[in-house]
């Protein structure tokens, strides 16, 4: 796939999770996705396929969640990543925060992806 591509394929990703369809979400996954969301209260830090991707979209429905991330920026580095910046909304009354993501690809599709709240974010 070409870097474009993945790129494009990110943004599907969060469009789809601001519009809470998780077969779109899921679409866009490996089947064997290592997903590594915001770390909320409560839920555990990593989850391990589409089976654990879905287990986290239900607490997240169950807590009746309204984030929204907003993507100011999606560029591949290197090869088969993609980093994506932007804000988080509605998490609380604070207002947005700085949200940045890196996702690896494997097949045209996400295999890995974490998210993190940070202006400090360091590739490794």
């Amino acid at each position: 796939m070409s870097r474009h591509a993945d790129e494009a394929t990110v943004r599907r990703w969060f469009d789809a999770f601001n519009t809470r369809d998780l077969e779109g979400m899921l679409a866009c996954m490996h089947p064997h996705v290592d997903f590594h969301p915001l770390r909320l209260h409560g839920h555990r830090d990593s989850y391990e396929g589409h089976r654990g991707v879905g287990e986290w979209f239900a607490d997240l429905q169950k807590m009746e969640h309204r984030h929204r991330i907003e993507l100011a920026q999606v560029s591949a580095v290197g090869s088969q990543r993609v980093i994506a910046a932007g804000t988080l909304t509605g998490a609380d009354s604070a207002g947005p925060a700085s949200f940045w993501a890196l996702t690896r690809f494997e097949k045209d599709l996400i295999i890995s992806s974490r998210h993190h709240l940070s202006d400090r974010f360091h590739l490794r």
